[in-house]
């Protein structure tokens, strides 16, 4: 499975289903993504298979959760496709987005709901 950026630039390309799968509504993902939720695939860094295009780097320290981010971001579109927190050492987080026209399977867990916009239902 490939996920790519929106203007076709960058892409990450994994040979597994994600181990982790999830929808966050926390401020920092809001912001990431520019909508009301951020949804995340995290698969084994031993599942990638390989990385395109030229992506730069936005680093933070998430005070909330106590761990470092490192994001990569498409350098022409700006999308964010994927990232390493120091919390998950062996994983790879992918924009699950950017899987735009495959199938990464349902999110398994919804987190920071207590900032989940009251509009936004989802399934049990």
């Amino acid at each position: 499975m490939t996920a790519t950026c929106a203007c076709g630039q960058a892409s990450i390309t994994v040979n597994a289903m994600p181990t982790m799968h999830g929808i966050c509504h926390c401020s920092n993902c809001k912001r990431r993504t520019g909508s009301a939720f951020g949804i995340s695939a995290y698969f084994d860094k031993s599942a990638v298979v390989s990385q395109e295009g030229e992506t730069n780097v936005y680093a933070l320290h998430n005070e909330a959760h106590n761990h470092d981010q490192e994001r990569r971001f498409c350098t022409r579109c700006g999308t964010t496709l994927f990232w390493f927190v120091s919390t998950l050492p062996e994983k790879i987080g992918i924009a699950g987005g950017c899987f735009a026209e495959q199938d990464v399977g349902e999110p398994t867990y919804s987190t920071t709901d207590l900032k989940r916009k009251r509009w936004l239902s989802l399934p049990e």
